[in-house]
């Protein structure tokens, strides 16, 4: 992910485009990272905010959609569709060709795992970054802060979602922190209990 320096992860509104958070160099970053994974898992709202939004050709795809407001038109469906999945609560109504029922996240991520997937990459947004941190199923992170201010109560973070309290507050390792011109690259390893 990549976040403002106030957390924010956009800077027009939801569903917009957001490819100018980061730079040209987090843009290269993110895709050597893809390259380290078997699969991308991205949230529906993610995707339609990304347009031109393409992975490297051996990387299966999941998106997460409940309403299946999704456009099959666009590279994520189109480049290599036997590896584009709809990852949708059962009786969803959609029109893919592969479609993962999401009953809980563990299941799932089971179901993505049974598929081949050792590695997968989730890139947001903050309802599905929340969902799988409440579930304790995110062991690393990477985050660039983005020498941005945005501001607004109501703009989305990286993880957004009902809080945790305090005995549940989960604790991060900072694994590598690399500052490059006035952008910050943090990756961050999940401590046990």
């Amino acid at each position: 992910m990549v976040a403002t320096i106030d957390g924010k992860i956009l800077t027009g509104e939801r569903d917009e485009p957001v490819m100018d958070l980061g730079s040209e160099l987090d843009h290269r970053t993110m895709r050597q990272i893809e390259e380290q994974f078997d699969a991308v898992l991205i949230g529906a709202g993610s995707l339609r905010a990304t347009p031109g939004l393409w992975y490297p050709a051996q990387l299966r795809r999941y998106v997460v959609s409940g309403s299946g407001n999704l456009d099959f038109s666009s590279r994520f469906f189109t480049d290599v569709p036997d590896l584009a999945t709809v990852v949708a609560p059962p009786g969803a109504s959609i029109s893919w060709q592969a479609v993962l029922p999401l009953t809980d996240w563990r299941s799932t991520l089971e179901s993505i795992v049974k598929q081949g997937v050792r590695r997968l990459l989730v890139e947001g947004g903050s309802m599905l970054n929340a969902q799988l941190l409440q579930a304790d199923l995110v062991d690393e992170i990477f985050l660039t802060v983005a020498p941005k201010i945005k501001l607004g109560k109501d703009v989305p973070t990286i993880a957004d979602g009902e809080p945790l309290p305090r005995k549940a507050v989960m604790r991060f390792d900072l694994i590598s922190c690399r500052p490059v011109g006035d952008e910050v690259f943090l990756r961050y390893r999940r401590l046990a209990g």
